[in-house]
């Protein structure tokens, strides 16, 4: 154990023979110099010019990680927009040996994404869409009546470049049309005219078979009610035959061309 004594010295005072008492020197206090330079005048380190010019450096640099981090992230915000899409309109077949097909109906709904490029008019808009659609056929052969129904359920991908005119809020668009053959059914029959029976009055089912694949190109034009709800018509032409003649059977499409050819009316909501 260490005893620490304290002891007071004693001086002479030169007028007189007295002896008066001088207290030792207190030990100095070490300052805490763990303290340091936060960009205030009130700092110790404020007239430190080189303390003071690395703490602007250091904020400077911070303060432009911050604002890159943050741009990156509006930028990708505003130049990708995710979303979903419903549409619904009608359908025929155009092309060689074509004609008694007449309208048919689709529908169909599915995921949209729009990407800006080069300018903010500019945009790469691509799709998958399920599409359920249905073809209608009749045609008068005078003593009978053939009739004829296509069913189909596809994946469309139109990959579409659209340019918008944002001071009328309109946009207008075109691009490639792709539909991927999910399932497919139809059906033929021959009714009489007049009494006539005819060999062939039953249905028959897939006489006459659909493809697995069809390209075209499809245009669009569409008015954009806020900058998430976009409505559109867009009208589509393929340039494949949907009929597959290598498993067609009936002869009343065995040399024919069927050319898919709709319109449809769509609304967008981006997010």
């Amino acid at each position: 154990m260490v005893l620490a004594l304290s002891t007071s010295a004693f001086a002479q005072s030169s007028d007189d023979d007295e002896w008066v008492s001088v207290d030792s020197p207190r030990p100095a206090t070490s300052e805490n110099n763990s303290s340091s330079y936060d960009g205030t005048n009130d700092s110790e380190f404020a007239n430190d010019e080189e303390y003071a010019s690395a703490y602007a450096r250091y904020k400077t640099q911070t303060t432009s990680r911050s604002e890159i981090s943050k741009q990156r992230s509006e930028g990708f915000s505003q130049s990708v927009f995710l979303g979903a899409r419903v549409q619904g309109g009608f359908n025929t077949f155009l092309g060689s040996n074509s004609d008694g097909w007449g309208a048919g109906w689709n529908v169909g709904a599915g995921l949209i994404i729009k990407i800006s490029m080069f300018t903010k008019n500019f945009s790469l808009v691509p799709e998958l869409t399920f599409n359920y659609r249905q073809y209608n056929y009749e045609k008068d052969m005078d003593v009978y009546t053939n009739k004829a129904k296509l069913n189909i359920m596809l994946f469309e991908l139109p990959i579409m470049f659209r340019y918008t005119f944002e001071q009328y809020d309109f946009f207008a668009a075109a691009g490639l049309h792709l539909g991927l053959k999910l399932m497919g059914d139809t059906e033929f029959s021959s009714e009489a005219n007049g009494g006539v029976v005819t060999g062939n009055a039953d249905k028959s089912t897939n006489t006459f078979v659909s493809t697995n694949m069809e390209v075209g190109m499809a245009i669009e034009g569409g008015y954009m009610l806020t900058r998430n709800i976009h409505l559109n018509l867009r009208v589509v032409q393929c340039f494949t035959n949907l009929l597959n003649q290598g498993l067609t059977v009936e002869p009343s499409f065995t040399n024919s061309t069927l050319l898919t050819f709709y319109t449809n009316v769509g609304v967008s909501f981006l997010f």
